[in-house]
């Protein structure tokens, strides 16, 4: 594609040769196989990686087969990285592309760059690439090197030093967490025994920290608390409850009476108790069949009344996914009609994840008009409406609905 893009960049069209057989190879490219699989959740996925001094690309497939392509010209500031750095680049931006269908899948990651299977012995790393080592956690892949035609196993990317890459970015003042191990209450013992012997059951030293199986250990000091802050209401955690609080932390980090210390921080957290509800509900939830795959049955409905912005959206329109619970909350306006509301749908979320089979919404005046029911009835999507006045048959939703109210008021506050 990039010659036929370079040509529609200029102010004269001049259709040359090398026009004429990149169109050729596109035009048998979409109309020769391999024709695209359907992706299947019980079969392993592959993610191929490859990357040039024009652009990235990427195949998505399945015991040979593919799935997806995706590809991406570079800028020229781009094109100035070196090649590793291109390498990294083209597998944050496959898994970015394909997020959906790996997020909670194990999968094999394959690449011709040899140096990426060192991406965790650096000494010095730049907060680019720390950025992308904290997206890449996500993630639960085995890295594969393919020079050519043969394919050797790597060792998958290891949590304890992405972890440590990501702490050593944002925190400052980590390095002074080993001089505690000594002398500490909790771990001192542990510490002694791991430096006498390399061969301890769970416990082991890396870097200088001391990690049980992949959690770093902190010893009795205030990273504690400032690890709980940092993970209950820094950035834009929004104050999200004890369980997602305590079960981010435990994810990463240990240390005895890690529960209890996260309980109580959240209970005396001042921005909970004034602005999240305590209201219990009216009535039972009641819900719908689980579907069988991702964004083939979804929800819909809006948070209305929120202040006005420069652009003059005063409206969330929620669209949730029953099977993933994954959202998306698309700004909007109240007197926005059914047409815009399409319009902004397929943008946002058709766009990336492809047509539903069914949607499930309240008996708005837009989603029960006219334009709304004939344009998914000649897309042969069904539409589902709870009754009027009983939110509780979509009660998903709902949910989302409330938690996105509790993140905003405090995200407010602060």
């Amino acid at each position: 594609m990039a010659p036929i893009t370079e040509c529609l960049k200029l102010k004269a069209f001049n259709w040359g040769t090398e026009q004429e057989l990149s169109f050729n190879k596109i035009k048998e490219a979409l109309t020769t196989a391999p024709i695209l699989a359907l992706p299947s959740f019980e079969k392993l996925f592959t993610v191929d990686t490859d990357a040039s001094s024009i652009g990235i690309g990427a195949v998505l497939s399945q015991e040979g087969r593919p799935v997806a392509y995706f590809s991406e010209k570079l800028c020229p500031a781009r094109r100035n990285w070196a090649a590793y750095e291109q390498e990294l680049y083209a597998v944050v931006r496959a898994l970015k592309q394909w997020e959906s269908y790996l997020l909670h899948q194990d999968f094999v990651l394959c690449s011709d760059n040899k140096a990426l299977q060192h991406i965790n012995t650096q000494k010095n790393i730049s907060r680019m690439h720390a950025c992308w080592l904290v997206f890449l956690q996500r993630f639960s892949f085995t890295l594969k090197h393919k020079p050519g035609t043969e394919n050797r196993v790597a060792d998958a990317l290891s949590r304890r030093a992405i972890l440590l890459t990501w702490m050593q970015a944002e925190l400052v003042g980590l390095e002074h967490v080993t001089e505690l191990y000594a002398d500490d209450e909790d771990f001192a013992a542990i510490w002694a025994k791991c430096l006498q012997s390399s061969h301890c059951e769970e416990y082991s030293i890396r870097q200088g920290f001391l990690f049980k199986h992949h959690l770093l250990c902190i010893p009795i000091s205030s990273w504690r608390q400032h690890l709980i802050c940092e993970t209950h209401c820094g950035g834009l955690a929004a104050h999200l409850g004890q369980d997602n609080t305590l079960r981010q932390l435990q994810a990463r980090f240990y240390w005895p009476r890690l529960r209890r210390d996260t309980l109580r921080f959240v209970e005396s957290c001042a921005v909970c108790q004034a602005y999240k509800g305590g209201a219990q509900n009216s009535g039972l939830y009641m819900p719908l069949p689980v579907p069988k795959s991702i964004w083939e049955d979804i929800s819909m409905d809006f948070v209305l009344g929120l202040p006005r912005t420069r652009r003059g959206n005063d409206s969330i329109l929620v669209v949730v996914d029953r099977f993933s619970k994954m959202s998306h909350f698309l700004s909007c306006k109240k007197t926005s009609n059914a047409l815009n509301i399409a319009t902004l749908f397929f943008n946002e979320v058709v766009r990336l994840h492809g047509l539903p089979k069914s949607i499930t919404s309240d008996r708005d005046v837009k989603f029960i008009s006219h334009f709304w029911r004939e344009l998914w009835k000649r897309l042969g999507t069904d539409l589902k409406f709870s009754s009027a006045y009983h939110p509780q048959p979509d009660g998903q939703t709902e949910v989302v609905n409330r938690t996105l109210g509790n993140m905003l008021r405090c995200l407010v506050h602060e």
